[in-house]
């Protein structure tokens, strides 16, 4: 009796130990096992295919720095001089001090693209037909005064031109004053509810 309890303990062992490991050398992995109710072989799931619509963020620093002093290549203006009608004295309407520096605003490559659209907006009144930007100055009797000043204003302006507007952030939930006006109509939609309860007499 004893002995036939122990046949059936050891056939019953035996299948399940080799199920659990099967020799091998290498120790790689066996794809051969055949997947049952108590073990399923793991299987290495397929690289993942990259989605077209997935947002991607930078890692590049995308700060926006504006340049200073802002380059400004002088060769790239065109720069001419008059006669001047300011100050100057005796030598007004004689002397070429008037000074007058222009550049095509498409084609200057020296500036970044989105500077040179906002140059196009803020200064509509500055940039003639041709698409030229055009800037005088005869405040100061010589000619080299009135240049240095001209490239100084030029500077201050692409300056402004150079910063990037500010993002308006969308404003979550009610301002204070929609919630001062929430507040005021349901105070009088209860002294109306109020108004309509039964009166005892």
């Amino acid at each position: 009796m004893g002995n036939a309890s122990s046949l059936r303990l050891v056939m019953f062992i035996v299948p399940f130990a080799n199920l659990l490991y099967t020799g091998s050398s290498d120790d790689s992995p066996n794809t051969s096992v055949e997947p049952t109710w108590t073990y399923t072989p793991y299987q290495t799931p397929p690289p993942s295919r990259p989605n077209p619509n997935r947002r991607t963020f930078s890692t590049t620093n995308s700060e926006w720095i504006i340049p200073s002093p802002i380059p400004i290549p002088e060769e790239s203006l065109e720069i001419s001089f008059a006669r001047s009608s300011g100050a100057g004295g005796q030598n007004v309407n004689k002397l070429n001090t008037k000074v007058e520096l222009r550049f095509h605003v498409d084609t200057a490559s020296w500036l970044p693209l989105e500077v040179r659209e906002r140059l196009k907006i803020n200064e509509a009144n500055r940039i003639n037909n041709e698409g030229y930007f055009v800037l005088t100055c005869q405040e100061y009797r010589t000619q080299v005064q009135n240049r240095k000043e001209a490239i100084s204003k030029l500077s201050e302006i692409l300056k402004e031109s150079w910063k990037r507007p500010k993002v308006r952030k969308m404003r979550k939930g009610l301002t204070k004053k929609a919630k001062e006006n929430r507040m005021e109509n349901k105070r009088r939609v209860g002294e109306k509810k109020e108004m309509r309860k039964r009166v005892d007499f």
